[in-house]
């Protein structure tokens, strides 16, 4: 019997090298915006779980490492360089560099580093929180932080006092819902709303940079420059998003004596978070309809995996990373017996 299949085919540069930033205080007051408290590697090496790792943000970088990808933080005594090659966590040498609320204003040095790196083909996620988030009391918040360094090149503008919406907080469906947009419609599915619990809200300057975009904004705004809770955009060769609200990063893992939230699995946080990655990492992602006589190697039976489950000869991860103890219809990583390699099948009835 002939069996028509719709593969996803995702050709990235795979795998890639990401790299979280904990050089301006993550981690000040009531956050915790690291992968793992081990530095600049997480420990263990081989986790099995996003509790594996104790940052508020495990649940991303284990994501991340679950689709093979290497995931590393930047501290202080790196430092922020483009093209230092007597720092061995130089931005040239990553693929991808994520910066979660940042609590301490960049130097003129960090920034041009950081700007040379997209410039030059690197992806940049920047993650604000609401206006007046001063974690360490400096007199600095990451919506100041990003606006000081990035808004004169980059054109995103996040929110402050005096202006509308600095501290925004509900669910919205209010989003451009392009099919053909591969952080809107990626791998890990489709990004039907997401969460913001006092976010601030994001404010396009398309004549400083006119391939800035938005992609999600509040219930209810219209659909232009401002309002918007995720953005995403293009800089010379490489590309950078922007997100006003730490809180969908959370998975409330990471340090007992903060006041966390799993806001992770809430809506489609951590979909979009994960799509928007994934797009920074660069390629594509398409479907192709391939017809095979024998497609045994990718597609299982929903009752033959549970089974092997249940004896523990498999493991089985969704797309998220997560282990679960029942498949149902769709894709999921399974890792067999003592094969510590994982492969993606697709699981039928």
């Amino acid at each position: 019997m002939r069996i028509f299949l719709l593969l996803f085919l995702i050709s990235l540069a795979w795998p890639a090298k990401i790299l979280f930033d904990f050089t301006k205080s993550e981690t000040a007051g009531n956050a915790d915006w690291v992968v793992d408290h081990d530095y600049p590697y997480p420990l263990p090496t081989n986790p099995t779980s996003p509790t594996s790792w104790d940052g508020a943000i495990s649940s991303w970088g284990y994501a991340l490492y679950r689709l093979g990808h290497q995931v590393v933080t930047l501290t202080r005594s790196y430092g922020i360089t483009y093209g230092n090659p007597n720092n061995p966590l130089d931005l040239s040498k990553f693929d991808v560099y994520i910066m979660v609320e940042p609590q301490n204003p960049l130097t003129a040095s960090e920034r041009d580093a950081i700007l040379n790196f997209i410039n030059n083909g690197g992806g940049f996620f920047m993650v604000a929180d609401h206006n007046s988030s001063d974690r360490d009391n400096d007199g600095w918040d990451s919506p100041r932080v990003l606006n000081s360094a990035f808004e004169s090149y980059l054109g995103v503008h996040f929110n402050i006092t005096g202006e509308r919406l600095n501290s925004w907080s509900g669910e919205s469906y209010n989003i451009n819902r392009d099919y053909s947009n591969p952080i809107y419609n990626g791998p890990f599915g489709i990004v039907n709303s997401i969460g913001f619990w006092n976010g601030t809200c994001i404010t396009l300057r398309p004549s400083i940079n006119p391939q800035v975009y938005g992609l999600v904004w509040v219930t209810g705004a219209t659909r232009d420059t401002d309002s918007i809770m995720f953005c995403y955009g293009y800089y010379g060769r490489g590309k950078f998003v922007g997100l006003g609200d730490s809180s969908p990063c959370d998975d409330g893992t990471g340090d007992p004596r903060d006041n966390l939230y799993n806001n992770w699995d809430d809506y489609s946080d951590s979909t979009l978070i994960l799509n928007a990655t994934l797009w920074l990492i660069g390629g594509e992602t398409k479907v192709e309809d391939e017809s095979s006589d024998d497609c045994g190697d990718y597609i299982l039976k929903s009752s033959e995996v549970n089974n092997k489950i249940g004896s523990g000869v498999h493991k089985a991860f969704n797309v998220f990373g997560q282990e679960v103890k029942f498949v149902k219809e769709g894709f999921y990583f399974l890792q067999e017996g003592k094969n510590k390699k994982l492969r993606m099948v697709l699981v039928v009835k």
